[in-house]
């Protein structure tokens, strides 16, 4: 496995009932975890309701890996991406300065 130290995971759909290429779903691969992870979620995203999100707290909180789960209230799936209806530019600073910090801290 790669020297991973940080990863930035934005409105991950899916994680808890599927995996790429299928499989048990990739939340049952989360105490392999390298580094510090952080999470990016909108409250409005349906495609990962609230519950699922908890269950990926909770999983990280299980393993003990170094995290941080953001939830944007009013924010849905895409918030992010200024080219997509759904961009929340609120959600997306606040989130651009949580990835900023995240990464900055490697230095």
């Amino acid at each position: 496995m790669p020297d991973i130290k940080a990863t930035a995971s934005f409105y991950g759909a899916g994680i808890t009932t599927r995996t790429p290429g299928g499989g048990a779903p990739t939340v049952t691969r989360t105490r392999e975890i390298p580094g510090t992870l952080y999470a990016f979620f909108g409250t409005e995203d349906a495609s990962i309701p609230a519950e699922q999100v908890d269950e990926i707290a909770a999983e990280l909180e299980k393993y003990k890996i170094l995290h941080r789960v953001f939830r944007y209230d009013g924010a849905d799936h895409g918030f992010f991406c200024n080219h997509r209806a759904s961009y929340n530019p609120k959600a997306a600073a606040d989130a651009w300065e949580q990835v900023k910090q995240l990464f900055g801290q490697l230095n």
